[in-house]
């Protein structure tokens, strides 16, 4: 009877043992080539998406097409993000650990994709039917960050002019599409100054040229929560920051190495012009005030790309698709 008694635990435990096996590699199956899971370290696509949600990304989409003009993508930052991997839990690293290794340090953003290989990319200011338009119907029907700038204000007629000058839409090829009809961006970065990113790479090669600058930025204080706007030639720290947060001198070698940015990034008419090299792609977040995207870090390699967005997870209360 207990020789019976063994034998049924002994086979009990041996089937409990491969189902953890195959439940084990099912599972890795699907989290290499199906799904894989995000924080959302950035508040670059609020209100749709916010900061620090959790996502389902699907991952099979991109594997056999290549994404559209307009799509939400989730990719891996072409940076080492010492910024934002603090920010992991325990569970974002762990999911992050089967990962391909030349992604550790990097971390998974979601922005809108604004440029595929030889797209040309310019912001254009908004015209003045564009002010008149919110004086007449208000702001409600306007993106999330637009609306703050001018309720910040209270009335556009109290909006500086050099603020109002940042406020631009993109054109792609010449033209705006229609998906990017509602949605505004702020002149900022390396449509500031088309040698930004070198300055990113290089601050203290290319001091003189940033204390020489006018570059401005308009940003929202994440502490005061207010709306100002810093010139950006005054601080040489704000280079020297970022370029040590995200390791860009080590980025911009890696990836420019065989580029000459020059006949990609350049201004035409005091227009700053991008055009997106191949195996690369320009992405831009809705949340312009507050996203750091490609016209602060550059292009983002095709390799990078990881899938579009399933599903939010987390947190409970808003638990589903995103729309």
């Amino acid at each position: 009877m207990k020789k019976e008694v063994k034998d049924k635990i002994k086979y009990e435990t041996l089937d409990w043992i491969k189902a953890i096996i195959y439940a084990v590699i099912f599972g890795t199956i699907i989290r290499l080539f199906v799904f894989e899971t995000m924080m959302v370290p950035t508040p670059s696509m609020v209100p749709a998406i916010k900061e620090q949600d959790r996502m389902f990304v699907e991952k099979i989409t991109y594997s056999f097409e290549e994404p559209d003009t307009g799509d939400i993508v989730v990719f891996w930052t072409p940076f080492i993000d010492n910024l934002n991997t603090g920010r992991l839990r325990f569970f974002d690293r762990f999911m992050d650990f089967f990962s391909s290794d030349q992604f550790d340090g990097h971390v998974k953003y979601v922005k809108r994709l604004v440029g595929k290989p030889g797209d040309i990319i310019t912001l254009k200011n908004v015209p003045d039917s564009f002010w008149d338009g919110i004086e007449k119907n208000g702001a409600d029907d306007l993106p999330y960050w637009v609306k703050n700038l001018v309720n910040y204000y209270e009335e556009v007629k109290y909006i500086p002019t050099r603020i109002k000058e940042q406020v631009m839409q993109v054109q792609i090829n010449g033209e705006t599409p229609e998906e990017f009809k509602n949605i505004y961006y702020t002149k900022d970065a390396v449509f500031d100054d088309d040698d930004f990113w070198k300055y990113m790479a290089y601050p203290d090669k290319y001091s003189r040229e940033i204390y020489n600058s006018d570059m401005s930025m308009v940003y929202k204080g994440n502490f005061q929560n207010e709306t100002i706007i810093q010139n950006v030639d005054l601080a040489l720290n704000f280079f020297k920051s970022y370029n040590n947060a995200f390791a860009y001198s080590q980025t911009y070698e890696e990836l420019y190495s065989d580029i000459d940015l020059d006949e990609y990034v350049y201004t035409e008419n005091g227009q700053v012009h991008i055009k997106v090299p191949e195996g690369f792609y320009y992405f831009m977040g809705d949340n312009s005030m507050e996203s750091l995207d490609s016209r602060f870090f550059g292009f983002v390699p095709k390799e990078n790309i990881i899938g579009a967005l399933f599903l939010r997870i987390y947190p409970f209360d808003r638990f589903g698709k995103i729309n």
